[in-house]
């Protein structure tokens, strides 16, 4: 009988019988193969050479199954270890991934991260004119809760947006000392995989370190001026000597009305919860950042900024005048104008109000009594 052999590609193919005897025999008990006869051998060749005929047949059959089985194998190999690849590179952590793109001998990458009325556009001017280049400032993650949400629902669980869009900045200004964008620290930065992915790419990256300017201002400054933007159509900073500009921001900013004490005392709460939760954020995940505050760097005793606490945001980012800044120097990298009177006896149509609700509280420190009225 036919012997069966298996192919590793699963494919059968027969091969002959050993055609040594082939026992054919007749009536007279004669075998073909061994007795040989005229009518063995009439019937003996033509039985060999279809036998043989059919075996070609197989074997080449076999064959070119085997080949093209054997080229399907080895596609397959070469996807897998296409698919392999793949997932490796996704794999890697999160502080192997952005290394990439941003250049260490660039532009130094960094955030400013304020809530909003904060000062962050003024700050954002001053540190790019004092280190080289002022660069426009972007709100990139969102201007509100909304926009914020809105941002990291697009990114969803995108882990190189942040790297990605510093690259583009550092391209586009070459020259520039610092490249960066404003960080609005809005709900979303607390929980949103992307926002969580961005906090852990600057925790961890290195050469170049992005660096974080954590910028905190009075909290009932921030509660005013956000009462004033809601109550007029003014613009949010005015140059110097724009002096239509500087005259509306002024009159806006006079005898405003807080609301209910309760409202404002909850507001002002809400706010110091979520900014010390802000930095407790920046903390535990060992973010690269230095804490500067509006007071410090804009109005010192109504004497203007605080020198050394400039010169400490230059010095954490290694740009710009990191020690003998000058008032001069300053005072040219400020384009903006303070649109507000420095004390809240002025700003507020319910001072006293405030000031009683506001005594023996944690918030009580966030009055300005200094100015009087004339």
């Amino acid at each position: 009988s036919f012997q069966t052999i298996r192919v590793a590609s699963s494919i059968r193919y027969y091969s002959l019988p050993p055609l040594l005897e082939v026992h054919m025999r007749f009536r007279g008990g004669k075998s073909f193969a061994a007795g040989g006869g005229s009518m063995a051998r009439a019937w003996l060749l033509p039985a060999i050479l279809s036998l043989l005929f059919v075996a070609g047949m197989i074997v080449s059959t076999v064959e070119v199954d085997y080949f093209s089985n054997a080229t399907d194998q080895h596609k397959q190999q070469e996807e897998v270890a296409e698919t392999t690849d793949l997932q490796q590179h996704l794999d890697q952590p999160i502080e192997e991934t952005p290394t990439t793109c941003l250049d260490p001998s660039g532009p130094q990458p960094y955030i400013l991260m304020s809530l909003g009325r904060s000062g962050s556009g003024s700050t954002w001017q001053v540190i790019g004119n004092l280190s080289g280049m002022e660069t426009p400032s972007d709100e990139y993650t969102g201007g509100s809760t909304e926009k914020s949400i809105e941002f990291f629902e697009g990114k969803g669980h995108d882990d190189k947006w942040l790297v990605q869009y510093l690259c583009r900045k550092q391209r586009k200004y070459r020259d520039a000392g610092v490249v960066g964008f404003k960080w609005k620290p809005y709900e979303p930065i607390f929980n949103a995989p992307a926002a969580q992915a961005g906090i852990n790419t600057i925790a961890t990256l290195k050469d170049p370190t992005i660096k974080v300017v954590r910028l905190r201002r009075n909290l009932l400054d921030v509660q005013i001026s956000r009462r004033k933007h809601t109550l007029y159509t003014t613009k949010a900073h005015c140059m110097k000597g724009d002096s239509k500009c500087l005259q509306n921001g002024l009159i806006t900013s006079l005898d405003l009305y807080t609301g209910e004490m309760d409202t404002l005392y909850k507001h002002l709460e809400s706010l110091q919860a979520h900014e010390d939760r802000v930095d407790k954020l920046l903390h535990e995940k060992n973010v690269p950042h230095v804490q500067v505050t509006y007071d410090r760097l804009y109005n010192v005793d109504g004497k203007g900024g605080d020198i050394e606490e400039w010169e400490k945001v230059f010095s954490f980012l290694g740009v710009g005048p990191a020690s003998n800044l000058t008032r001069e120097q300053l005072e040219r990298g400020m384009k903006h104008a303070a649109t507000h009177p420095p004390g809240h006896n002025m700003t507020l149509a319910n001072y006293d109000e405030v000031a009683g609700a506001l005594e023996g509280t944690e918030f009580e420190n966030l009055l300005h009594r200094r100015h009087r009225r004339v």
